[in-house]
């Protein structure tokens, strides 16, 4: 059994992370660094600002499961996890989805190879 993560932890390294652990009392994760770890949701995860997935994988089955367009005339979403400077580095991503502006969806595809 793993101990949860303390959610005053800046950066994590090869641990289990569920978001929810980190979310208790904000829907905002902001300046972390997660390196080697398996994030775990459910969760979708708003892309706001200054975002970093490199060299990661998604359980997701294809782009359509994996990506939450969000209308530009949509001013508000509820129930997401708010992301803001946080790099995501060598992780694994298990039951997540991310939601980012629709016009951005297409760069996401093609940076995720889809």
């Amino acid at each position: 059994m793993t101990t949860p993560p303390h959610p005053g932890t800046r950066e994590y390294r090869s641990q289990v992370v569920r978001i929810s652990d980190l979310t208790v009392t904000t829907d905002l994760l902001e300046d972390l660094t997660f390196e080697n770890c398996v994030i775990t949701g459910p969760a979708v995860l708003g892309l706001l600002e200054d975002v970093t997935i490199a060299n990661s994988t998604f359980d997701a089955p294809d782009g359509d499961a994996l990506f939450w367009p969000v209308p530009a005339s949509r001013p508000a979403v509820m129930g997401i996890v708010a992301v803001r400077r946080v790099g995501f580095f060598s992780c694994r991503f298990e039951r997540i989805g991310l939601a980012a502006p629709e016009e951005a969806l297409p760069d996401l595809r093609a940076g995720f190879g889809l």
